[in-house]
């Protein structure tokens, strides 16, 4: 259950638009200060209208009289400021008020911003409209890119673990990975979300604003974060309900439900899609029915089932492919078969692959035990978990289009 994102270029080769800076090469053609604009005078007009007009609308004001004279002074020295203050300066005071950082070029300073570590992303968009405009946009994360500060995520859905306080106070939850706690998982179970900087070797706890089903499964696609299927926290049924999280933005939204509620399925992302598979419904029976999940349009397509049923398959992209990896039928309860199913997206149809489990089907005791399943230069894996404790067993690699 993990999404593993690397911030990709969204266009090779484009150039960052932002490139302002206060000092300009100075113009050997004499050009005339412009001391009054349409907007000065717009606003002269209005102002002097004011003063014709608000001695009659007005009621008798108390003495002492003088004071009725500030107000008219202080129109006349706005006016005056405005009238005398060359347009081409106005200009300049705005150019430096909207650089990304005051008295540095924009180039430069987008270098700056984009060196910032991801995990501070969330208090950058706040500092001012312009920086929140910036970190929210396509070309920063392709700069980052570019200069070689992105960052790799992995993304996790975790049981929670209590960290006592030492005299019987009450516990609190922390990342076990940053604080060394015990494995005692919480009772009831409680998931979270938690970020592994595989660039900074660190790791971090996602804030959600409601509980993370248990069981959910991650994926990344898109510069989004999407969050499938698992089961209630409260009455431990499976549920249909999709998370998206925009990375950029920052943003949790809630995606169009799956169309049956299922859980312990196959899950990953292929070609900017959502692919899940297999797993069971909520009266424990395995499933064969599939289903793919377009983030940017926030639609689910149906797909054609697969030959059998696969209960806890394996969801894997590989070869530009969705992988459904052994799993169990409704009958076989927990005796993983070797067989794996591969969706053939031009043709529409699933294609049977014999063997790429085949650690699985042939596990230590008495055979049917579940396989890590990965995906590594460009090859799938297949990896024995190996029966009462003795370890892993053997290793198979496949090519992404079904080849050994």
């Amino acid at each position: 259950m993990e999404g593993r994102m690397r911030r990709k270029k969204l266009e090779s080769g484009a150039i960052i638009g932002h490139k302002r800076t206060l000092a300009h090469e100075p113009d050997q053609r004499a050009t005339p200060t412009v001391y009054f604009s349409m907007e000065s005078f717009l606003l002269l007009l209005f102002l002097t209208a004011s003063l014709l007009i608000l001695p009659l609308v007005l009621p008798p004001l108390p003495p002492p009289p003088s004071m009725l004279l500030l107000l008219p002074i202080g129109l006349l020295l706005v006016l005056l400021i405005l009238a005398f203050m060359p347009s081409d300066a106005r200009n300049i005071t705005s150019s430096y008020l909207q650089a990304l950082i005051p008295g540095l070029p924009d180039d430069i300073a987008l270098d700056c911003l984009a060196r910032v570590p991801h995990r501070f992303h969330s208090g950058l968009r706040l500092v001012c409209y312009g920086w929140r405009d910036l970190a929210t946009g396509p070309c920063f994360y392709q700069h980052r890119e570019r200069i070689g500060a992105a960052e790799d995520l992995i993304f996790l859905v975790q049981a929670l673990v209590k960290k006592g306080s030492g005299d019987g106070g009450e516990a609190k939850e922390e990342d076990e990975a940053e604080n060394g706690c015990s494995a005692a998982v919480c009772s009831p179970p409680t998931y979270g979300l938690s970020m592994y900087n595989a660039t900074e070797g660190s790791w971090h706890r996602v804030v959600m604003a409601e509980p993370v089903p248990l069981f959910a499964h991650v994926v990344a696609v898109g510069g989004k974060l999407v969050m499938v299927g698992g089961w209630d926290p409260v009455t431990l049924e499976p549920v249909a309900e999709v998370r998206v999280l925009d990375l950029a933005r920052g943003e949790w939204r809630r995606g169009a439900a799956m169309t049956a509620a299922r859980s312990f399925f196959g899950c990953a992302a292929v070609a900017g899609r959502v692919y899940v598979a297999g797993g069971h419904d909520a009266g424990k029976n395995a499933l064969r029915e599939a289903e793919a999940y377009d983030a940017a349009a926030d639609q689910w397509a149906a797909m054609p089932a697969m030959g059998e049923e696969r209960d806890e398959c394996k969801g894997v992209a590989a070869g530009g492919q969705f992988w459904a990896v052994s799993g169990y039928g409704t009958e076989e309860q927990g005796m993983f078969g070797g067989a794996s199913e591969r969706y053939d997206e031009a043709a529409g149809e699933w294609r049977r692959e014999e063997g790429a489990s085949e650690a699985a089907a042939e596990g230590g005791s008495g055979g049917g035990d579940a396989a890590y399943v990965g995906v590594a230069r460009g090859r799938m894996w297949s990896v024995e978990c190996g029966g009462g404790g003795e370890g892993y067993g053997s290793t198979r690699g496949v090519e992404g289009d079904g080849r050994r």
